[in-house]
């Protein structure tokens, strides 16, 4: 299969002549994910078409404000779209089922790997949310709304840490005005999202803080987090878990492991130097973000992972010196 990167120009001329549209999120969603997935969702009804989103794995309560009034319709599927997804391998049991009908992916990933026909691409976005508005400003005037705006925001303010992390540019920042100016109600969006904890996220966060190992005289934080640990939280409690370590003064790499179902685990990394993440993940097959990435381990001990991917973090603190 040849994929083709398209512009938003061609991206909207494809939406507009396609109809019976399904939405895929990333499993293991977030507030990216799912903010492009219902912003989009509802703009292609707006439009006329029908359309649905769906992901592989539960969906955080958290979330339940951006689908009201979103029930399912009932159409026969024609064309699969993919929001926020780097590789098909993360569309989750989904994969089987859907990876080969892609039509289109919608991403900002630096390490996406082409797997759809046609693709709209942005990789210097803060978030997937902030192409997708783009793609639905393209669609015509009247489109957008404040359900949608709501939406939108929700992906860029998560994915940019509330607009801490480097990744918010100044144009991260324009659309973000632009999208406030709907009305809706941003400070309770990000409360929701930044400040609100459960508690059983705080005797979570209460482990990492104990049981958090260092490396390489503290520029580096480690924490391991089982499956039983972590099937006493949502999901969305659990992903925002992942920039803990990097909080701590003197961390330029932090890491969280999460064992999956299967026994496997999964790092996530951040940066808070100049230590690009994305290409130590992608020793071991993964990918992300120059400063937020992730990559997973199967067949080996936690003790093992731990070593493997230390000695490449270790490698990267090296080069930099």
């Amino acid at each position: 299969m040849t994929s083709e990167r398209i512009d938003f120009g061609k991206a909207a001329e494809f939406l507009r002549g396609h109809d019976n549209y399904i939405i895929i999120s990333h499993a293991n969603p977030d507030g990216d994910t799912i903010g492009c997935a219902t912003g989009l969702c509802r703009a292609l009804r707006k439009l006329g078409k029908k359309a649905n989103n769906i992901c592989a794995d539960e969906i955080s309560k958290r979330f339940d404000f951006l689908r009201e009034g979103m029930e399912p319709q009932e159409f026969d599927p024609q064309t699969y779209i993919t929001v926020d997804v780097a590789d098909r391998k993360l569309l989750g049991d989904f994969d089987k089922l859907y990876g080969d009908r892609i039509a289109f992916a919608v991403d900002h990933h630096v390490s996406h790997v082409d797997f759809a026909p046609l693709l709209l691409i942005e990789p210097k976005a803060a978030a997937a949310a902030q192409t997708v508005y783009k793609l639905i400003k393209e669609l015509g005037p009247g489109i957008m709304d404040m359900k949608i705006a709501e939406c939108l925001y929700t992906g860029i303010s998560t994915d940019s840490g509330c607009f801490k992390y480097s990744c918010a540019t100044a144009e991260t920042h324009r659309i973000a005005a632009e999208l406030l100016e709907y009305g809706f109600d941003h400070a309770q969006i990000d409360y929701v999202f930044f400040d609100m904890k459960t508690k059983a996220r705080i005797a979570l966060e209460e482990k990492i803080y104990r049981d958090i190992e260092f490396f390489f005289d503290g520029r580096c934080a480690v924490v391991a987090l089982t499956k039983e640990q972590l099937e006493s939280v949502d999901s969305e409690d659990s992903n925002g878990l992942s920039a803990i370590p990097r909080m701590i003064e003197g961390v330029e790499v932090g890491v969280v492991f999460k064992q999956r179902g299967n026994g496997s685990w999964k790092a996530s990394l951040r940066s808070n130097s100049h230590i690009d993440v994305q290409k130590i993940c992608g020793a071991f097959g993964g990918g992300g973000h120059v400063k937020a990435a992730g990559c997973s381990f199967s067949g080996v001990s936690l003790d093992e992972a731990k070593k493997q991917l230390t000695e490449e973090i270790r490698k990267a603190l090296e080069w930099t010196e």
